[in-house]
């Protein structure tokens, strides 16, 4: 019985990952048909069984094709990247509440998108207009982007000389996020009106910035997010069992973690230079796919993907349709899920049902 009952079991659990990844389906086709303005199902699937369109000047096909398809592929695609980066995170760090995040990611992303959009177009002498026109926000993405990057060369050099211990690790995070904090609140203080509203809005964290352009930059960050839970679960199934099993077992801890943290931060840092900072999914996806599927880093993974997509996409739904016609950023309703969700992880902490990796 105990041979049959471990393939019995994966077989399950790979039966409900492929269901949760069928339930996209009907939830992007919501989110498609869902908006300021309502579409009939029967006219998206016209629309998307027409991608050339007929008779393109109809409101229909311009709503799919031109902002629907590209904000809901946008969330799809956020939505599991950031549950994958959290997942890895918490898991060389043994930490429930790790995420890029933590390690400093949307400072820095913060950060560099404010040089730009407050001191950056100051300096040049250029006008705030400017930042609406797609070559400045074009700069204001690279410079996020960039400011990301240098800040994952550097922390990862920090820790490599320190150890990749776990608590080095989020020590390190939370040490460079107050330094990014102090920058962003000095580049606030200085800001004019028109440069702080700006400023604001996109450390909200939208998808409406998303376009077909960008989401070529989100498949290539989703195929190095699958291949990164190809890469490393195995291992990280191993450290789960402590760096002296992992290390009995073939697996170098400080390599792994030091690979790990590189590829989750390079994936979250171009996912949020182009979306601005969306929070909490990192956290909230990969502990909704432990409840259901448990740790095993080769179901964990997958199921994080599905579960990230499924929860950004909604989140999405509910900014749009909240107080329509105005729409939300994306970012208040994750923050208003967010806090909903540690409040029953508090509870769950009262009750002695702590959740845990």
């Amino acid at each position: 019985m105990k041979i049959n009952a471990t393939p019995f079991f994966s077989f399950k659990r790979i039966l409900l990952i492929s269901s949760l990844f069928l339930a996209i389906i009907p939830v992007s086709f919501l989110s498609i048909a869902i908006g300021a303005y309502n579409l009939p199902i029967s006219d998206v699937v016209k629309c998307l069984l027409n991608p050339h369109g007929e008779n393109p000047a109809i409101i229909a096909y311009t709503i799919v094709w031109f902002y629907r398809i590209p904000r809901t592929i946008g969330a799809l695609i956020t939505g599991a990247v950031l549950a994958v980066a959290g997942a890895l995170i918490q898991g060389i760090t043994r930490n429930p509440l790790a995420s890029p995040f933590t390690l400093g990611v949307s400072s820095a992303a913060s950060f560099g998108a404010g040089l730009v959009i407050i001191a950056g177009v100051k300096l040049a002498l250029l006008p705030q207009v400017f930042l609406q026109t797609p070559e400045g926000y074009m700069i204001i993405t690279l410079a996020a982007f960039t400011i990301c990057f240098l800040h994952t060369l550097l922390i990862l050099t920090l820790l490599f000389i320190k150890g990749f211990s776990p608590e080095s690790i989020v020590l390190a995070g939370i040490a460079m996020a107050y330094m990014y904090s102090a920058g962003i609140t000095f580049l606030e203080y200085f800001a004019g009106e028109s440069s702080l509203k700006e400023y604001i809005f996109w450390i909200m964290g939208d998808l409406t910035r998303v376009n077909w352009g960008k989401i070529y930059f989100l498949l290539a960050t989703l195929l190095i997010t699958i291949l990164a839970v190809y890469l490393f679960a195995w291992d990280l199934n191993a450290l789960s069992l402590g760096d002296d099993v992992a290390k009995s077992l073939g697996v170098d801890p400080r390599k792994l973690r030091f690979k790990v943290a590189f590829m989750a931060s390079l994936t979250t840092a171009t996912v949020i230079s182009i979306t601005g900072p969306i929070p909490f999914i990192c956290i909230m996806a990969p502990h909704i796919a432990r409840l259901i599927i448990g740790s095993d880093n080769r179901y964990l993974l997958p199921t994080s993907i599905a579960i990230g997509s499924i929860l950004l996409t909604i989140s999405d739904i509910i900014a749009r349709t909240a107080l329509k016609p105005i729409e939300l950023p994306v970012g208040a309703v994750t923050n208003a899920l967010g806090a909903s969700f540690f409040i029953s992880m508090y509870m769950s902490i009262k009750k002695g049902k702590v959740m845990s990796i």
